[in-house]
């Protein structure tokens, strides 16, 4: 298994939540947590975890090769972004941040773990 996180990615979301947890921590928790995953519509799942006491909330993208990729994951406290992830009140942002990745992906700003 995978873990792919995007530049993008690491900008948007992970530099605000960096002081609640390191990268690694992130792919540590993701590889640990896999059967946790809870399907949004294919491909695309939400997670929900506690990194170093902080619950957090989570979208990923997942291919059939076994490569994880996060795309958002926002601190479960924070309602005006987090109230309850669901495919029909997120669609289009979800939509929109996985066309960020594929863009991403494409110009090979990521990292792999």
């Amino acid at each position: 298994m995978r873990i792919i996180i995007t530049k993008r990615f690491e900008k948007e979301y992970l530099k605000q939540l960096n002081k609640y947890f390191s990268k690694l921590d992130l792919v540590n928790s993701i590889k640990s947590k896999k059967h946790s995953f809870i399907s949004l519509h294919d491909p695309f799942f939400k997670f929900k975890n506690k990194l170093n006491l902080v619950d957090f909330r989570w979208v990923l993208v997942m291919f059939k090769n076994n490569d994880i990729i996060p795309i958002m994951i926002y601190l479960k406290k924070d309602k005006n972004n987090w109230e309850n992830i669901s495919r029909q009140n997120h669609k289009q942002k979800i939509e929109n941040e996985f066309e960020f990745t594929k863009f991403e992906l494409e110009k090979w700003n990521f990292e792999i773990f």
